[in-house]
């Protein structure tokens, strides 16, 4: 098996944007990772009782030059040493760690702090430690490998996953600062676990959908998604947020948009957009069924997440017990009344290529973005073009051939190189892949297919 397949099979993951070492330990899986994703490298710098070093710690020094030497640029590479410094990471090895050298509880801040609902970390825990326990409380465990004894008891590899965030509370202060933005002419409604809030601008209404946990801890303006890009636009918002990885399936939020459409609220506006991004991606189509002849931009947009309709979803294990039924629940059949229906997704991510095959309405235009994955959003917008593209699609004016010519920047964009190339190698096609690798060379360096090229 090879580094980049070894390193993949550990983290259980196809891509990662950032790994991090927390302690140390994992130089050389921290450079495969590197090799392998092209990913940014974060070194989290914290002292085995749980405080953060004033100065760095002894292996920081002689950690980054052995990267700086592996070829990986020192602007890759950050060292976090303070809890404020933590963001959320794909990928993070805690290996002869917290969980084995050291008490495991002292991980709990750093957890909270540094993974998201997709997440992995790699550890190495020693029994005795409590360590199963600890993890069994925030999500779940599986043993990879049996390292044998350290200090006389047993040594485990594990993988960590963390539980999705269950339904949560809507406030943390977003209420006060919901209707602040509502000002006098708007609305904010909300339960215990969703929200509208509504500010009135112009005459195309964009209604987006977004996780209250992301805006209120993840964003610095602590604002609903593309807030200050549709403000730019003198366009009026309906924001619903979702405190969690609900899936908006609640009764409250389909009586919400049921009274709203009853009321006349849609009918005042000469557009209407409803737009999401997977979890938001589902409940843009689904919900648009309470304004028939609206538009809806969706990205990588779960059908449903119904395992009777879908049994081949199995990422969302948080929301498997919801009620998909109604009339907002199957977003695929639901979205059927929309004027049009832009679907942006990765045709090579097979869970996402099974949803969007569920879209089979004539207003549907799919527009296929290749091996740019399920966070699709994130690589259009490294790639510079995700503005644009959403911009015309919700101005209703985004055409395929615009679609395509912008995607063209993938072109130069590395990570996209490198799955061409690894898909050229996985199919037995060396002679295509060492000529793609030499065309990638000659225009820059990428040190992962630089060395695929020499393995070869």
């Amino acid at each position: 098996m090879s580094a980049g397949a070894g390193i993949a099979a550990l983290a259980g993951l196809e891509r990662v944007a950032t790994v991090a070492d927390l302690g140390g330990g994992a130089l050389d899986q921290v450079i495969a990772a590197h090799d392998l994703w092209e990913c940014d490298i974060a070194l989290i710098d914290m002292a085995a009782d749980g405080r953060w070093p004033a100065a760095p710690s002894d292996w920081v020094v002689p950690y980054r030059a052995a990267l700086e030497a592996a070829g990986i640029a020192p602007g890759r590479v950050r060292v976090w040493r303070d809890l404020r410094d933590l963001r959320p990471v794909d990928l993070i090895f805690n290996l002869a760690g917290w969980g084995d050298r050291h008490k495991i509880k002292h991980l709990a801040p750093v957890l909270g702090a540094a993974l998201h609902a997709e997440s992995r970390m790699v550890l190495d825990i020693r029994k005795g430690t409590g360590s199963f326990p600890f993890l069994k409380e925030l999500g779940e465990t599986e043993i990879l490998a049996e390292l044998g004894p350290r200090d006389g008891k047993q040594v485990r590899r594990v993988r960590f996953t963390p539980a999705p965030p269950a339904p949560q509370a809507t406030d943390h202060g977003w209420g006060k600062i919901a209707r602040g933005l509502a000002g006098p002419e708007g609305f904010y409604t909300g339960n215990s676990t969703h929200s509208f809030l509504y500010i009135p601008r112009g005459k195309t209404l964009v209604v987006s959908f977004d996780n209250l946990d992301i805006a209120m801890t993840k964003r610095e303006d602590r604002r609903p998604w593309g807030f200050e890009f549709i403000e730019k636009q003198g366009w009026s918002m309906l924001g619903v947020m979702a405190g969690g990885w609900t899936w908006y399936r609640d009764r409250w939020v389909s009586d919400e948009f049921d009274r709203l459409a009853a009321e006349g609220f849609f009918a005042q506006f000469e557009r209407v957009v409803f737009y999401g991004a997977s979890m938001g991606g589902y409940a843009a189509c689904a919900f648009s069924g309470a304004c028939p002849g609206a538009d809806v931009v969706a990205i990588s947009p779960q059908s449903t997440v119904d395992r009777a309709v879908v049994p081949f979803e199995m990422r969302y294990k948080v929301v498997w017990d919801a009620d998909f039924s109604g009339k907002y629940g199957d977003a695929a059949r639901v979205s059927s009344a929309a004027r049009r229906i832009f679907l942006l997704y990765d045709p090579y991510e097979p869970l996402d290529a099974g949803h969007a095959n569920r879209f089979t309405a004539p207003n549907v235009m799919k527009l296929r973005a290749p091996l740019l994955g399920h966070r699709l959003g994130s690589s259009l917008s490294q790639m510079g073009i995700l503005s644009p593209i959403i911009l015309a699609a919700l101005a209703g004016t985004l055409t395929e051939a615009e679609f395509y010519r912008r995607l063209r920047a993938r072109r130069d964009f590395a990570r996209y190189h490198r799955e061409l190339f690894d898909r050229a190698v996985q199919k037995g096609h060396l002679k295509l892949a060492r000529r793609f690798g030499a065309w990638v060379l000659k225009r820059g360096d990428n040190r992962a297919i630089r060395l695929a090229l020499q393995k070869l």
